[in-house]
């Protein structure tokens, strides 16, 4: 059996890296969900086989993926669909764009649970829709850790809205990194089916589970199912998001075909590497995928007993899946912009909470999908510039 090594540092500046190339010099990338590990060589090896054809021309979706993904989804999850319910589109944030162009009419309202990805509001605002926002509660778990749960009456009341048509649901959550309970995905279910809401699920993180199980909304009731495009991809699972390829399952024709239709209408296709890489990574990446799990663990555990240790007035979430870590900094002593004092005091660029809704402000997200190295350097630099404000006040 390989045994991969997460720990190497790879160098990605000069390669046009968003992540690296967005930050000033000598300041940390911590920000964009891109993981700073090489993909697992079942990726690597398609699409270089590939490259050696030489001919790049027009492609088709390859049968051969859907069939990876369908054979994926029933050992995963148990959850039997059909090469049919398989579209593919490049990249979910591009999907979800789609989504608000396809479903519901101008003027609808996009029902979405904050804090979440940015892109949601993006997906009903570019789209002549408006994204009505319901914050999710804070609890706080002791002096260090906290956790959000769902505002039933308040979700029920915005889904109740005439001009509510759609839910954006994230699951696992970015940025907390949580994972849905069956309990909390049945009544979500239950109140979007009573108000006739599509629910479309962005389940991109779904097979990066630290601990516990990731339960696909569409595998709760055949109703429910009928009632919901679910979103996958291979791209933050195994490092492809440059490939721009992404999984879309429908059961129901008409919202696939509908959805079909809003992609045709942008010429939406996904490249021929981005298929060699998606059906690479699937096909091949289970070993790979096993020991970076266990990698991006030990990173969480790392970071929250550092932090707990050195920086006390932060509190964290304790995040399930994903390999992002969700930080509430509002009873530190900052004067003036959070991510300034990120970029100019501590040296390190994580990404800003109001990118996630208004509920994010005092917040920020660090990428912990790197070196060990990396992270304790991250720390290390935000210690010391939290150390510094204690000086000063």
């Amino acid at each position: 059996m390989t045994a991969y090594n997460f720990d190497e540092i790879i160098d990605r500046t000069g390669h046009n890296s968003a992540k690296w190339s967005a930050v000033d010099d000598g300041c940390l990338p911590m920000w964009v969900a891109d993981m700073d590990f090489r993909s697992p060589p079942s990726a690597i090896k398609a699409m270089v086989e590939r490259a050696r054809h030489g001919v790049f021309g027009y492609t088709l979706n390859p049968p051969k993926l859907k069939e990876v993904v369908v054979e994926r989804m029933e050992r995963l999850y148990n959850w039997r669909i059909t090469p049919d319910d398989v579209l593919f589109s490049p990249g979910l944030v591009l999907g979800l764009c789609a989504t608000g162009r396809g479903f519901g009419a101008p003027g609808d309202a996009v029902l979405i649970q904050t804090p979440v990805y940015g892109p949601f509001f993006k997906a009903a605002t570019s789209n002549q829709k408006f994204s009505l926002s319901i914050d999710m509660q804070y609890v706080a778990d002791g002096k260090h850790h906290f956790h959000y749960e769902n505002d039933y009456n308040a979700f029920e009341e915005a889904a109740s809205k005439p001009q509510t048509s759609i839910h954006l649901q994230c699951n696992p959550q970015n940025p907390a990194g949580f994972m849905y309970a069956r309990a909390e995905l049945e009544r979500i279910g239950e109140i979007c089916l009573k108000h006739k809401l599509l629910i479309v699920a962005d389940e991109i993180h779904s097979d990066l589970i630290l601990e516990g199980t990731h339960i696909p909304i569409a595998t709760l009731s055949e109703e429910i199912a009928q009632n919901t495009l679910t979103m996958i991809a291979p791209s933050k699972t195994y490092n492809l998001a440059g490939m721009g390829c992404s999984v879309l399952i429908a059961q129901n024709k008409e919202i696939r075909e509908t959805m079909a239709a809003a992609l045709q209408g942008i010429s939406a296709h996904v490249n021929i590497m981005g298929y060699e890489a998606a059906y690479g990574a699937y096909s091949g990446g289970n070993e790979w995928l096993r020991q970076l799990l266990v990698y991006l663990k030990e990173n969480r555990d790392f970071a929250i007993d550092y932090i707990r240790r050195h920086m006390p007035l932060i509190k964290t979430t304790v995040p399930t899946s994903t390999y992002l870590l969700w930080m509430d900094m509002r009873d530190l002593p900052i004067e003036g912009d959070l991510i300034d004092f990120c970029h100019h005091s501590a040296g390190i660029a994580p990404s800003p909470g109001t990118f996630f809704g208004e509920a994010g402000k005092g917040f920020v997200r660090l990428n912990f999908g790197c070196p060990r190295a990396t992270l304790e350097t991250g720390l290390k630099r935000l210690r010391a510039a939290v150390e510094q404000l204690a000086l000063t006040v």
